[in-house]
């Protein structure tokens, strides 16, 4: 007959002493299974168990053992063990169906950190086998990137006896690694001790995902109003417009991560595409350098390759393997020199297709609908720098000083106002999302995406000298109101603005202006400012208009020499309308700006 032992269990929740008599050695592993949470495999581990330090509500406190040499009648344990014992079942059943049940990877473990059990999602989630991640199996799931960052992490919560939480990535049973949230917590005795810790791990895959979207659209967004405001800084201050183009052309080649560029223009009296320079070791190399002679400079528009279609659709393309066009004499140019990818991208004038830069890589590559974009808006910057040499060439010196500013002013208002404010509204999409406020970070990426779009449409218009889209649909009160409403969607800015006298129309050029003035105002004080609140009064009387704005922000020393062209610009804007501006600030005290302008020709004032 089989040994039998006698013992005593002590809850710990009352602290009395139970005795139990006759446990067959068959039954010790059920209650080791049930008082230590781990599953053993032998008659002997159960035994040894038996003689462990606490470990649950139930434990052994003596253990007296009396080997039994002759049959026995049997003995009756009393209602009192019975019914311990069937609880104890009942619980080790009720607790591993819960566990497993839960719709997500459990887990707990010892007091100083090797884990004691997970349930069946971990286990089928990784693949892992229970008896291989017990103790610190389950790190072979880890991510090496992440491993020690989370051994640090779970060490300390170790240390304190804390509880915590921490981010890591988990290998799925098909190798695949996907990020989790490990939160975990520990149970304690009346003494503070730790005596078990539980945790939970969910995944986060699909948060981390758009936060790296969210971080690469504002890293995107950053980029272009940088390269954008060096562009503009170039055309303002450099005085030959031949440098202009190489300044636009280095500032795509370095934007993209590039290895160089070439500039293509359409032939005006045949159906062909030429090369004109190329932008190679930081310098423009014209089609007349050696390097290109006995090449043939020109290819037929009806080509079997990309260039048909980019002039055909207007929209940018990719060549992506240059290797396996068919060879002729640039591309041949272009073998040596490692290159693999082309990006294409048209140049337009007043609509009409003039010509295409092609930026290359040496390695293959890939873009994103905001990269194609923003290449796009510098490749029209260069397409204004290329016209502008062509008039010194011609002679315009005073036309070009004309026309350089004005697109200087153009260029600023729409393409670097935009982004500012789309950078604006990611800022607050980051906020929003780290704050888990995932309605309000889609509806500030929506409002960013809205005024992208419309950013990039100023830029085409202002190539084809076209009013602001805002006049075209709005007499100039409404689109500005319309313009403080857009700008500062989801901004921590209270804004008024105030029509004040009888509203009239002004010359169209004037109205631009107006607009212009409040565009650069506004993006400013959403930059620089700070500011909680912000007035906006425009007041029409027999005397002329005033328009005047205030706002509590940090303020600025308009004396200072300012690396921006906002002031400068609106000073050009008002000169140019017989006006007066008047500015008014100092560090911590907000900014006040008026700006007067005379009445408006005879004739050309009309009721709103």
């Amino acid at each position: 007959m089989p040994a039998q032992n006698d013992f005593e269990v002590q809850s710990m929740r009352s602290g009395s002493t139970i005795p139990i008599y006759g446990l067959q050695a068959g039954n010790h592993l059920r209650f080791a299974r049930v008082t230590h949470g781990k599953a053993i495999k032998n008659r002997g581990a159960a035994k040894a168990l038996l003689r462990l330090p606490p470990q649950g509500d139930i434990f052994p406190t003596r253990r007296r053992s009396r080997t039994v040499t002759r049959p026995m009648p049997p003995q009756d344990p009393g209602p009192v063990a019975a019914t311990l014992s069937g609880d104890l079942q009942s619980w080790e059943n009720s607790f591993r169906i819960a566990i497993d049940t839960i719709p997500g990877l459990a887990w707990f473990g010892s007091a100083d950190g090797p884990v004691e059990f997970l349930n069946r999602q971990w286990c089928e989630y990784t693949g892992i086998p229970l008896g291989e991640a017990l103790g610190w199996g389950w790190t072979a799931t880890i991510h090496p990137d992440d491993f020690a960052s989370l051994e640090l992490q779970w060490r300390d919560s170790l240390t304190r006896g804390a509880p915590g939480e921490l981010e890591a990535r988990v290998r799925r049973f098909d190798g695949e690694y996907r990020w989790f949230l490990f939160r975990y917590a520990p149970l304690l005795d009346g003494a503070g001790r730790v005596l078990k810790w539980y945790g939970c791990n969910i995944d986060i895959e699909s948060r981390k995902r758009a936060e790296k979207a969210l971080l690469a659209s504002e890293q995107l967004a950053r980029g272009q109003v940088s390269a954008l405001k060096s562009a503009l800084d170039a055309l303002v201050m450099e005085p030959d417009p031949n440098q202009l183009v190489a300044h636009i052309l280095r500032t795509l080649t370095e934007q993209f991560g590039a290895h160089s560029a070439s500039v293509w223009r359409r032939g005006m009296a045949d159906n062909t595409v030429a090369i004109q320079f190329a932008f190679e070791d930081n310098r423009v190399i014209p089609k007349t350098d050696p390097r290109f002679a006995g090449l043939d400079l020109a290819l037929p528009m009806e080509d079997i390759w990309p260039w048909p279609e980019v002039f055909r659709s207007g929209e940018p393309s990719v060549i992506e393997d240059i290797r396996t066009v068919p060879p002729f004499p640039l591309r041949d140019r272009l073998l040596p020199l490692g290159i693999v990818t082309v990006l294409l991208i048209p140049m337009m004038v007043a609509g009409r297709l003039e010509g295409a830069i092609g930026l290359r890589f040496k390695q293959k590559r890939s873009f994103q609908h905001e990269q194609v974009e923003l290449a796009q808006a510098l490749t029209h910057q260069a397409m204004l720098m290329l016209r502008l040499a062509e008039l010194s060439e011609q002679g315009r010196d005073a036309a070009i000083m004309e026309e350089r500013n004005r697109i200087a002013r153009n260029i600023h208002d729409t393409l670097a106002q935009g982004f500012t404010g789309v950078i604006v509204q990611l800022e607050a999409a980051e906020d929003a999302s780290r704050r888990g406020l995932g309605y309000e970070a889609e509806r500030h990426i929506v409002a960013a995406k809205t005024l992208a779009r419309e950013s990039l449409s100023e830029a085409r218009r202002s190539v084809r000298a076209i009013r602001p889209r805002p006049l075209e649909e709005n007499e100039l009160t409404e689109a500005l109101r319309s313009l403080f409403a857009r700008m500062t969607e989801g901004a921590a800015i209270d804004v008024d603005f105030k029509v004040a006298g009888f509203a009239h129309a002004l010359p169209p050029h004037w109205e631009e202006n107006l607009f212009r003035i409040t565009q650069e105002m506004l993006t400013n004080t959403l930059r620089h400012a700070q500011a909680s609140h912000m007035a906006a009064t425009i007041t029409f009387s027999s005397a002329g208009v005033r328009l005047e704005f205030a706002d509590d922000g940090h303020g600025f020393d308009p004396t200072a020499t300012s690396e921006g062209y906002g002031l400068l610009g609106m000073r050009e804007r008002v000169g140019a309308m017989g006006g007066q501006m008047d500015v008014r600030s100092s560090s911590g005290s907000g900014a006040k700006i008026s700006i007067w302008l005379p009445p408006a020709p005879a004739g050309l004032s009309e009721a709103v």
